[in-house]
C-alpha cells in the first residue's frame, strides 16, 4: 500500500497540467465489473461457471426504460460468468446486479474505499455495474490490490515517508472469491469472445 511514485500529469505537456489524473474524478467504465461479481461469488450466488444470459433486455428504470448493450452490439446467449466477467459483457453484468441488489453492490464498494460514491445508490441505478459512478484513480487501483490482498483492504500509506499510517485491515471480501477473480481476469480463453 506504499505509493512509490505518484504522476498525475504530464506537466507541461499536457493542456490541464494541473489536473492530477490520480485523484481526479472520472467515469469507471468496466473496471468495477470484478467487485460486483466478486459479492456474488463471495455470497455463493454464483460459481465461475453459472450460465448468465446475454441476451437483448429492457429495464424499467426510474427515468424510463434501461436498455443495456455490449460493447461490441453483439448478444451470445447463455455464457458463464467466467465469460461475462473476462469479456467484459455488459448485459450479463447489469443481470447479476439484478441478482445482488444495487444497494448491496453499492455498500460493498464503499467498505473497498471508494469514498467518491456520496450519492445514494439507487442515484447509481443499474449503470453502476457498467461504472456509472465518478470514482478516483488512486481507490480503484487500491481496491484492485485488495483483489491481490485476497480480499483484504488496507489504506493506501500517505505520499510522505515517516508520516503515520493506519494499517487497519479489514475484509472485504472473501479470499476464495477475491481469488476466482483474479483467475478470470487473467483467463486469455476467457477474454477470447471480446478480446
Amino acid at each position: 500500500g506504499e505509493v512509490l511514485a505518484w504522476v498525475g500529469s504530464s506537466g507541461d505537456l499536457s493542456d490541464a497540467a494541473a489536473v492530477d489524473g490520480v485523484l481526479a474524478l472520472r467515469q469507471a467504465g468496466s473496471t468495477l465489473k470484478p467487485f460486483l461479481y466478486g459479492l456474488a461469488l463471495d455470497r455463493q450466488w454464483l460459481t465461475a461457471a453459472s450460465l448468465i444470459d446475454d441476451s437483448p433486455v429492457a429495464l424499467t428504470a426510474e427515468n424510463g426504460v434501461y436498455v443495456p448493450q455490449n460493447y461490441d452490439r453483439h448478444f451470445r446467449g447463455w455464457v458463464s460468468a467466467r465469460t461475462a466477467l473476462a469479456s467484459s459483457l455488459n448485459i450479463p453484468a447489469v443481470r447479476v446486479l439484478l441478482a445482488t441488489g444495487t444497494d448491496r453492490f453499492f455498500e460493498s464498494l464503499k467498505g473497498m474505499g471508494f469514498g467518491t460514491l456520496t450519492e445514494r445508490a439507487d442515484h447509481y441505478g443499474l449503470a453502476l455495474s457498467l461504472g456509472g459512478a465518478d470514482i478516483r484513480l488512486l481507490d480503484l487501483a487500491n481496491a484492485y490490490r485488495m483483489l491481490a490482498n485476497q480480499g483484504v483492504y488496507t489504506p493506501v500509506a500517505p505520499l510522505r515517508l515517516g508520516a503515520p499510517h493506519s494499517k487497519a485491515r479489514r475484509r472485504a471480501m472473501g479470499a476464495g472469491a477475491a481469488f476466482i477473480v483474479g483467475d478470470i481476469l487473467s483467463d486469455r480463453g476467457a477474454r477470447a469472445p471480446t478480446f
